[in-house]
């Protein structure tokens, strides 16, 4: 089973996440962007969030799918996720988590991470895709990724600590030190995988071009 969680950034609109969206098994969508989906003729199988953004007339109408939580300790992406998660999906695919705010778009690519190492052991994938390609992270000491041969590939890490090497990518990283998120952006894929291998275990996140960005 594929679920999909839809957040408030930018709406699907390519044929690839628009694709994805559509062909969900199970639909969560943040209540940011419940008026758009809705406005587009899909009604998801759950709203979640403080319902501060849905208006009143549309709270009433869907309330049996809605689900209020007004924790203001965590955001609507995360509890979307916690919503996702309990059903025990075979794949969890973000949409809508970046654009429009520049702000929301890191926290919510950061907590990818974190969601990634939640699910850790459980059988459930997760990513966060995008218009131009798609974030994937990992909480071990190797991780090899599929991709198209000679797209981008941009790696982020929050520890000083760490290094990298890394098959199947034009520039080496061993001499990376991850201290700013930008020191291993924009490398490239020369085959159609590429690994890395850290030297302790640690969060990091990946992001893969689309081929034709």
């Amino acid at each position: 089973m594929t679920t999909v969680i839809l957040a408030n950034g930018d709406f699907p609109s390519s044929e690839r996440t628009a694709g994805i969206l559509k062909q969900a098994d199970r639909l969560i969508c943040c209540d940011g962007a419940a008026r758009r989906l809705l406005e587009e003729g899909i009604v998801p199988d759950l709203i979640v969030g403080d319902m501060d953004s849905l208006p009143p007339e549309l709270q009433r109408r869907h309330a049996s799918i809605i689900r209020k939580d007004s924790d203001q300790e965590t955001n609507d992406l995360t509890k979307a996720f916690k919503a996702a998660v309990e059903t025990l999906p075979d794949t969890i695919h973000i949409l809508g988590a970046t654009g429009r705010r520049e702000d929301h778009t890191m926290a919510n690519v950061s907590l990818l991470a974190d969601y990634t190492e939640e699910l850790s052991g459980s059988g459930c994938g997760i990513d966060m895709i995008t218009e131009n390609g798609t974030f994937r992270a990992f909480c071990a000491k190797d991780a090899t990724f599929s991709c198209p041969k000679g797209v981008e590939i941009s790696i982020f890490a929050f520890d000083n600590s760490l290094r990298i090497n890394c098959e199947g990518l034009l520039y080496q990283t061993d001499s990376v030190t991850f201290d700013t998120l930008w020191k291993a952006t924009l490398n490239r894929s020369t085959a159609e995988e590429f690994s890395l291998h850290l030297n302790h275990p640690a969060k990091v996140i990946v992001f893969i071009c689309n081929a034709e960005a």
